[in-house]
């Protein structure tokens, strides 16, 4: 289980070499206003990668169709996003005001085509999706930004586990370090399968809705999967309980 309160998990392929098909060309660290205009760069090839995702398309050897090189530029993106969110090379939170709409849409279908594409998934392309399938959901989870990440954390997160493997219950301490009253961030739990997949996932309230002071509160949530839980990922965010 791992939990570490930013959303990050190795999920399915890690410890697979890193293997990039297209390096996404943007400086390292860019601001997230820099990141949003690359993306809207992309807006045709946006279009006609989506088209080609929606008409069931899967990785596999053969002849390339038509928007599957469009398609190529939209991985290569998240693709290059990866290190910079997962890493904090610039602040997340603060790039999902821009695009998290847009990221959840892409959630869901790079979710579909990793799916599909399972028989292919020893290949460097299969890896690819999947990081950029990951830097989309971590986009799309809409966490805090990297100032209110010193006024919050989540420490000590255990987990334990039903006999069955379909129920979670998560334990953690909820530390503020604020001077002045401050409203407290909901929480996101994700939990995962043995593929990487997505088997269950909520925001929660937190223990308390207001933080002064350098203070600790415990909290406490239960689960249900609808597949046997691997992974568990444990963050702030800025979405709505439910």
């Amino acid at each position: 289980m791992q939990g570490d309160g930013t959303g990050l998990s190795g999920g399915a392929g890690a410890g697979q070499p890193a293997a990039i098909v297209i390096q996404a060309g943007r400086a390292k660290g860019a601001k997230p206003e820099e990141i949003y205009r690359a993306w809207l760069e992309l807006a045709e090839a946006r279009i006609a990668g989506e088209q080609v995702v929606l008409g069931g398309y899967a990785l596999a050897a053969g002849d390339q169709v038509a928007g599957e090189a469009e398609l190529t530029k939209v991985l290569a993106f998240f693709d290059g996003l990866a290190a910079q969110v997962f890493t904090r090379q610039t602040d997340v939170g603060e790039l999902s005001n821009y695009m998290a709409a847009d990221a959840r849409r892409w959630r869901e279908l790079l979710r579909g085509l990793r799916q599909r594409s399972a028989p292919a998934k020893e290949t460097p392309r299969y890896h690819q999706v999947t990081r950029a399938l990951a830097a989309a959901e971590f986009v799309a989870s809409e966490p805090i930004n990297d100032e209110e990440r010193t006024a919050f954390s989540l420490d000590n997160i255990r987990a334990d586990v039903a006999a069955d493997g379909r129920s979670i219950t998560i334990v953690a301490d909820l530390r503020g370090r604020t001077v002045a009253p401050r409203a407290v961030p909901n929480i996101a739990v994700c939990l995962r399968d043995a593929n990487g997949d997505v088997c269950g996932e909520a925001v929660l309230a937190p223990p308390v809705e207001e933080i002064q002071g350098e203070r600790s509160e415990g909290f406490t949530a239960t689960l249900d999967a609808s597949r046997e839980i691997t992974d568990v990922e444990v963050s702030f965010t800025r979405r709505a309980v439910g």
